[in-house]
């Protein structure tokens, strides 16, 4: 990787954040850059390892990097270097506790600042330091460094004596953006619309549309802002101390906006990018909704869009078929507005980087009323569901393929039940945990597609909206009739409480021999499977969390809410060594424990979900597509009739034919030339063979090149794509 100036970069370091993604030896890959300096602040986390340490840093496809995990990234202010009083003492101690502790090199790295404080301008006060001691002292000699030098050195002459760790690097402050739920759920789900509407682009690349120069600067700024948001604070050092201060509300107040920045410049973008691929969806003499697929496989699943009145009446019997295959698809209404409707379609095969166009046929006939389920038990041909009227959730799940009870009744929580956590130390223990009471349970909806049951309940912090309204929690279970998927949708109204207090719904699984498997940023871990040192008392999950075993898996998704703990409630245990535990897990939807630079409160209604499904698939790849499904909807476009033109029923721009174990994270124009970007990974730790060819006759592949994460060729046009076992790479395909 080299600057604009000229300047080589070799070194990657993060400092005062004590976590990093697991992608990032992949992505550094052929980019110049091969070391990694960690200045981790210990504050409410502990370190990696008694002392600094250099190691090498694996991601699950076997890539490096040279990494050291150093000691606070102002060490040497610690030690007084950019004081202009000189004194040496705290440095003498300094090194006599690392020899102490057994530190193995002759030469370490020491970071500073300028002065005493985060983000500090330079100074040259640490210059007369240095002269002042290297005239005084014979051993150690100081020397001012640029950050790759230390580790130049280690791999001169340490590298073959050096530890590997293939562990996820997880994050400790990850925790606080569950005090703000609302933007962190906003921010997840604009961080996977901007990729959809990258496919979408990509399809017009491929379609041979036109793309301005000015649709990168608008996704740059969208990621940007991403960027800006998901760093690792958001707020002033008061907020929780003083969290109606001027200064709290303004810094709170200028992060959110870089999240409503996102989102409001994504949803714009998506109408771009459907406004550019429209000239290829054409009118038929019947109204037409194409089902587009920006990911690269084909998938089946549900789709919620809105349709106006005018073309599907809300209150006249209708059909909707699939033109390429003449089958039906089943249909919902969700609610009502006044000038159209929300309807629910369960699509199948729609092809990646395609669309598949459904004809909407109504009838003067009027919808009948809906005749509601009874209000305890759900059952269908997968799963039966029960109801516990005491506690408002789920006390059985009987998956009948499996022939096995999903839920663990040793755990003292059903599954879906809210819990409230209080402390009166913030963060520390002894912790009260209280359930919601005066629960309601109702009648739900009997549906096409989904029949549900309707839960209401009171809990403390909690209140209902509206006038005289008196539940503040509101759950509905919807289980799904044609597919093995049940699905748990709250909403929670919010008061404005700083008191310490913490949101958590209960996932206690069942299920023989179980362990616990999440997706994190760059990689699929067990329970356990992190840097030692690294998060253990919480966890984020990317995309999925699953109880898995021999017998099957039970794979639970959230849009939504990132954080979990895993088998307990984890907080303030901080442990290095963590095992697997039961196949218990615990959702963490919102907090205020950090104490400082986040929200001390939340207020309003926060609405989010999970999906959930079993299957006898014990797969990474079955888990993986499940939740990017789940995570990534369909984009739809519907058209009222005209002039018949259909000509394409179903459309696939570019095959990708590979096997299930290959998974394409993201597709993309270059915007530079007539090519596409597409990353792809491997999943099961197995070779894979990827074929690329034209879907009609009007698409030609010039050349396939690998490129690296910047978009840089590494080598020259390859015949063939063939990943390793985790791999992941960047190929371009100019047509």
């Amino acid at each position: 990787m080299t600057l604009g100036s000229g300047i080589q970069v070799k070194t990657a370091m993060q400092n005062d954040v004590n976590g990093i993604a697991w992608c990032m030896p992949d992505y550094f890959k052929n980019t110049g850059v091969k070391y990694l300096i960690m200045g981790i602040n210990e504050t409410r986390s502990i370190r990696p390892f008694d002392i600094p340490t250099c190691f090498w840093w694996e991601a699950p496809s076997g890539e490096r990097l040279l990494a050291f995990r150093g000691e606070h990234y102002m060490t040497g202010n610690f030690y007084n270097i950019e004081k202009e009083d000189i004194d040496f003492t705290h440095m003498i101690w300094g090194i006599s506790e690392l020899g102490k502790k057994g530190y193995p090199f002759d030469r370490i790295g020491i970071q500073f600042s300028g002065y005493f404080t985060d983000n500090a301008p330079p100074s040259t006060a640490a210059c007369k330091f240095v002269e002042e001691w290297n005239s005084t002292h014979e051993f150690p000699k100081l020397k001012l460094a640029v950050a790759s030098e230390f580790m130049e050195y280690v791999e001169e002459n340490h590298a073959e004596e050096l530890p590997v760790y293939r562990n996820a690097w997880l994050d400790w402050w990850t925790d606080g953006f569950g005090s703000i739920s609302r933007e962190t759920a906003e921010i997840r789900k604009t961080q996977n619309a901007i990729q959809q509407d990258e496919g979408l682009l990509a399809m017009v690349t491929l379609l041979d549309g036109e793309l301005s120069p000015e649709i990168e600067k608008k996704i740059e700024h969208i990621k940007e802002n991403i960027i800006f948001f998901d760093e690792h604070t958001v707020g002033a050092a008061e907020s929780i101390q003083s969290p109606f201060s001027e200064n709290s509300v303004k810094q709170w107040l200028q992060k959110g906006a870089y999240a409503w920045e996102a989102v409001k410049k994504e949803t714009l973008m998506k109408e771009e990018a459907l406004a550019r691929l429209q000239p290829y969806l054409h009118k038929a003499n019947f109204p037409v909704i194409y089902i587009i697929n920006p990911l690269g496989w084909d998938r089946s699943g549900s789709v919620e869009l809105f349709i106006d009145s005018e073309v599907l009446p809300p209150e006249k019997k209708a059909s909707i078929t699939d033109v390429s295959t003449g089958k039906k698809v089943p249909v919902q209404l969700v609610k009502k507005r006044a000038e159209g409707a929300y309807w629910m379609l369960e699509v199948k095969d729609i092809p990646a980087l395609g669309y598949k166009a459904l004809k909407i046929s109504t009838t003067d006939e009027l919808l009948s009323p809906e005749i509601l389920p009874g209000t305890e038990i759900m059952e269908n041909g997968f799963y039966r569901i029960e109801v516990d009227k005491k506690t408002g959730a789920v006390k059985s799940l009987f998956d009948k393929e499996l022939r096995l009870e999903l839920v663990d009744r040793n755990n003292p929580y059903h599954l879906g039940q809210p819990i409230r956590e209080t402390s009166e130390k913030r963060d520390t223990p002894p912790f009260h945990r209280a359930v919601s009471d005066h629960i309601s349970v109702e009648k739900g909806v009997q549906g096409t597609i989904w029949e549900s049951i309707k839960i209401f309940s009171d809990m403390p912090g909690f209140s209902g909206a509206g006038e005289g309204a008196t539940k503040g929690l509101e759950l509905e279970i919807r289980l799904y009739r044609n597919t093995r998927k049940i699905e748990f949708k709250y909403s929670a109204h919010k008061e404005i409480i700083t008191d310490p207090e913490a949101l958590y719904i209960a996932f206690p699984f069942s299920l023989p021999e179980a362990k616990i498997v999440f997706e994190t940023t760059g990689g699929i871990l067990t329970q356990g499977q992190q840097l030692p040192g690294s998060s253990s008392d919480w966890n984020v999950a990317q995309n999925f969390v699953s109880v898995r075993s021999s017998k099957g898996q039970v794979v639970v998704v959230s849009n939504e809410v990132p954080l979990w703990q895993f088998s307990d409630f984890n907080m303030g245990k901080f442990e290095r060594y963590p095992k697997q535990g039961l196949p218990w897990l615990y959702s963490w939807v919102m907090n205020n424990y950090w104490f400082t630079n986040f929200r001390a409160y939340q207020e309003g209604t926060f609405s989010w979900s999970y999906q959930l499904t079993s299957t006898n698939d014990t797969t990474n790849a079955f888990a993986t597509k499940f939740a990017w499904g789940e995570r990534n909807p369909f984009a739809t476009r519907t058209l009222p009739a005209g002039e018949n033109k259909l000509c394409n029923a179903s459309l696939r721009t570019l095959k990708i034919d590979g096997p299930e174990n290959v998974l394409v994270i993201n597709i993309r124009p270059s915007f530079h030339k007539k090519s596409i970007i597409l990353h792809l990974r491997e999943l099961e730790g197995l070779p894979a063979d990827i074929k690329l060819s034209p879907a009609d006759q009007t698409l030609t592949i010039k050349k396939v090149t690998e490129i690296n994460s910047l978009g840089e060729r590494t080598g020259q046009p390859i015949s063939a794509i063939r990943l390793k076992p985790y791999e992941v790479k960047f190929i371009e395909v100019e047509i």
